[in-house]
C-alpha cells in the first residue's frame, strides 16, 4: 500500500507547509523510470501518455519528497527534474526554530542507541590451514612442531609432506607440508600464527597462506 506523508511533519513544521518537491519537465522526460524506482518514498507514478506509446514520471505525491533531499534529480538522465533552491529550506530552518526540536530528536536517538545490544563478537577461529614450503631435508622440522603444540592449547590436524621424491627429499629438493592448527579448547587461534610464523622462519622455510601466497 502507498504511504501518504503529506500530513507528516518535519522536525515538527507541518510537511505541507514546506515548499519542497520535484518538478517534472514533461517535455524533457523520457520515461526511463529511474526516479520512480530511486524515490524510496513514493513521490512518483508512472503515467502513459495520451499516444499510447509513451510514458512520462508524474509526482503524484510531492509531500512524500523528503526535505532536502534531491536524489532524482542527481540520477535524472535528461535533467527534467528541477527542485526549489537550499534557500528554501533553510528558511524553515529558521523561521520555525528547528534546532530545539533537533536536539532533543538528537538525544532521543542517543539514548535509543545506547540501549541497543552490542554487536555480537565475531566468530573464533577454532581451525586454521596452514602451509609451509621449503627444505625440510634433515630439520626435524616435525619434533620442533611437537614441541610447539606441547607447549600450547592446540595440536595438528591432516598433516600431510608432499615431496617430488624421498631421495629427493634428503638431497635437497623443496617440499611442502600441509595442516590444520586446531584449538583444543575451542578458543581462537589466530592468536599463535605469529608465534607459528617465527618457528617457520626460524628453520628457514616459507609460511604460504590460505590463499596459496607467499
Amino acid at each position: 500500500m502507498v504511504k501518504d506523508l503529506s500530513q507528516s511533519k518535519w522536525h515538527g513544521v507541518p510537511r505541507q507547509e514546506i515548499p519542497w518537491f520535484p518538478t517534472v519537465n514533461a517535455e524533457a522526460c523520457i520515461g526511463c523510470e529511474l526516479c520512480f524506482v530511486t524515490c524510496g518514498r513514493e513521490v512518483y507514478e508512472i503515467e502513459q501518455q495520451a499516444d499510447g506509446r509513451h510514458v512520462k514520471a508524474v509526482a503524484e505525491r510531492p509531500y512524500n519528497c523528503m526535505v532536502g533531499c534531491s536524489t532524482c534529480s542527481m540520477v535524472c538522465p535528461t535533467q527534467a527534474i528541477s527542485f526549489p533552491g537550499r534557500d528554501v529550506v533553510w528558511e524553515i530552518e529558521k523561521r520555525y526554530k528547528i534546532f530545539g526540536t533537533v536536539r532533543k530528536e538528537a538525544a532521543a536517538k542517543r539514548g535509543k542507541d545506547a540501549s541497543e545490544p552490542a554487536p555480537a563478537e565475531p566468530t573464533a577461529v577454532t581451525r586454521l590451514p596452514v602451509k609451509i614450503a621449503g627444505l625440510f631435508g634433515e630439520k626435524r622440522f616435525l619434533v620442533k612442531l611437537e614441541e610447539f603444540i606441547a607447549e600450547r592449547p592446540c595440536d595438528v590436524e591432516e598433516l600431510q609432506l608432499t615431496v617430488p621424491t624421498l631421495k629427493g627429499l634428503y638431497q635437497g629438493a623443496p617440499a611442502y607440508m600441509t595442516f590444520r592448527l586446531t584449538s583444543t579448547e575451542q578458543a581462537d587461534v589466530t592468536g599463535m600464527v605469529e608465534e607459528l610464523k617465527a618457528l617457520v622462519a626460524a628453520n628457514d622455510l616459507v609460511w604460504v597462506d590460505e590463499q596459496g601466497k607467499l
